[in-house]
């Protein structure tokens, strides 16, 4: 079991590590070229792989009684599945929205809302990452508070393809680069900043993407 463990653990790694270098590529290629598609495909591959194990890695922390890495693992697994998911499938609906898309849509948004609270409460509850725990859960609250408003106001009946997509994959890097920072680079950061700096690096990679996707929305021709 030890054995299985720590070879998903060095999966997961793996695959997060190299889909935070390949995130970047797409960026900066030609967009719809033969390059674009591939890197983005390997780059979405990889990012599957690494919800996948943090799903798995989740539940085994909630049964070795792990609770904290269980939450931020799961956490982690929705919030980034959400954008890898939309990212793709937005630019297969092309007249109108399909009743599959809206379902998976409203599916998503409430995990989000429901994972935020309770992650919120958990935080309430613990001392020491408490402030993660709230970062993390009004993160999901948010997101997923946008998404079912956007959903029962306008009832999603068109979507813009184009915009979802590179949103959707963005927000996917956001998540990664967060993740990364609240765990593989933590202990690097810690010997930097101290204190309230510490939230530095979990919400710049927000900053960054927020800006990378206002930027693409205004120069997308």
């Amino acid at each position: 079991m030890e054995a299985i463990s720590k070879g998903l653990l060095s999966i997961h790694i793996f695959a997060g590590a190299v889909s935070l270098i390949l995130f970047w590529l797409p960026i900066f290629t030609k967009k719809g070229g033969n390059l674009h598609r591939k890197i983005g495909k390997a780059y979405v591959i990889l990012m599957w792989i690494v919800v996948v194990t943090s799903v798995i890695l989740s539940i085994e922390n909630v049964f070795l009684g792990y609770y904290e890495p269980a939450a931020f693992l799961g956490f982690i697994a929705i919030i980034t599945a959400n954008p890898l998911w939309y990212g793709i499938a937005a630019l297969k609906q092309k007249k109108s929205v399909s009743a599959s898309y809206l379902r998976t849509h409203l599916l998503f948004s409430w995990g989000l809302v429901v994972f935020g609270l309770l992650l919120i409460a958990y935080g309430c509850t613990i001392g020491g990452n408490a402030i993660l725990m709230f970062i993390f859960g009004i993160l999901g609250l948010v997101t997923g508070a946008q998404a079912l408003r956007d959903y029962y106001k306008t009832r999603i009946l068109k979507v813009d393809g184009y915009e979802l997509h590179f949103a959707g994959m963005i927000i996917s890097g956001i998540a990664a680069y967060t993740a990364f920072a609240a765990f593989g680079g933590r202990q690097f950061f810690s010997e930097y900043l101290t204190g309230y700096w510490m939230v530095v690096p979990w919400v710049l990679p927000t900053v960054i993407g927020v800006t990378i996707i206002e930027y693409m929305k205004r120069n997308r021709a």
